[in-house]
């Protein structure tokens, strides 16, 4: 079904363009655009719905810091999380339920944790609570409102660099789209058809085509904000 799909928006994209340009070289162009834009839609996304994620620790965190100084237990902590968490955590966390419920394997939940929520603030966490639950430590509430100060201050920060880089892509992707959205208004005239289809204008036109590719990959790597290293992924 996935496949299929993958296939019918290019002949679309195709056959709806060549008979409004007439045009084979731009039909096919259009049609390997729409090729990709679904992958980049789900990249997007994703990466969207991590950050969201990610964001939501400093309330998670405050939720498990408030459960342990009340007395409970840190799995009647994280069991208590599939109620009172996050809304979009709380599929997660009834999962950890299941399995704490099932037979008490924390290993497992920290697993379903990890996997989850796909980032290095879940490694973190998930070690912290791994540590004082081997350890019985008593600094556990310390050790957590301190990572969630830590948490707080570099989700703001990422935000608001995020935001400055997020107007310098917009920015560079709509002069890299200008042209093409040019070129397409100026192909219902038959002479630039006509203009694109020699080989001169062949020539042109993947040129312009490579570089559109270069500028868009280069603008993706110089926004890219790097994540947090995961270094207790497992």
């Amino acid at each position: 079904m996935i496949r299929s799909k993958k296939i019918t928006l290019p002949l679309a994209a195709f056959l709806t363009s060549y008979l409004l340009l007439r045009s084979l070289l731009l039909a096919v162009l259009i049609a390997l655009l729409s090729l990709y834009l679904p992958t980049a839609f789900a990249k997007r996304s994703a990466e969207r719905e991590r950050i969201e994620l990610a964001a939501l620790w400093p309330e998670i965190i405050d939720h498990i810091i408030s459960g342990l100084r009340s007395g409970m237990s840190l799995a009647e902590t994280l069991i208590g999380l599939s109620q009172r968490g996050p809304l979009a955590t709380r599929e997660t966390f009834r999962d950890c339920e299941s399995v704490l419920r099932t037979n008490g394997d924390f290993d497992e939940v920290f697993r379903i944790i990890r996997q989850r929520f796909d980032d290095g603030l879940a490694d973190q966490v998930c070690e912290v609570l791994n540590f004082a639950r081997g350890t019985g430590s008593r600094d556990t509430t310390i050790t957590l409102r301190t990572l969630g100060d830590f948490i707080r201050s570099d989700i703001s920060l990422r935000s608001e660099i995020r935001a400055k880089h997020g107007w310098i892509k917009n920015s560079a992707l709509i002069a890299a789209a200008a042209p093409w959205i040019l070129l397409l208004i100026l192909s219902t005239q038959s002479n630039t058809v006509k203009a694109f289809s020699t080989p001169g204008g062949v020539s042109v036109l993947l040129a312009g085509v490579v570089m559109s590719i270069v500028a868009y990959i280069w603008m993706g790597r110089v926004g890219r904000l790097p994540q947090t290293p995961r270094i207790f992924q497992r």
